[in-house]
């Protein structure tokens, strides 16, 4: 039977988890100003002020309408980026290649 003890990885632990969180960062925030854009698009139309007002039966609290959750979407995309190029870097540093 194989356990964590005997099964060695060419990447590290970390580099795994820097990949991971990258990837989830870039998709979340990514959805976030997809969903944003749709709403905005989806409501052109209505006089109503917030989306929450526009579309009461859906849950409206994860998208952003202001420019300071627009920034915050923006910036998960970009520590998105980012993390996943530290961790691609880490891995071929733990692999020796350049």
């Amino acid at each position: 039977m194989l356990d964590n003890s005997t099964v060695t990885s060419p990447v590290s632990p970390a580099a795994r988890r820097s990949v991971q969180a990258g990837l989830w960062m870039f998709f979340a925030g990514s959805i976030l100003l997809l969903s944003s854009l749709l709403a905005q698009v989806g409501a052109a139309g209505s006089s109503a002020a917030t989306l929450a007002d526009r579309f009461p039966g859906w849950p409206t609290w994860f998208v952003p309408e202001s420019a300071a959750g627009y920034t915050m979407a923006l910036m998960m995309v970009c520590w998105g980026v980012w993390s996943l190029g530290r961790g691609l870097q880490l891995a071929r540093d733990a692999s020796g290649r350049r």
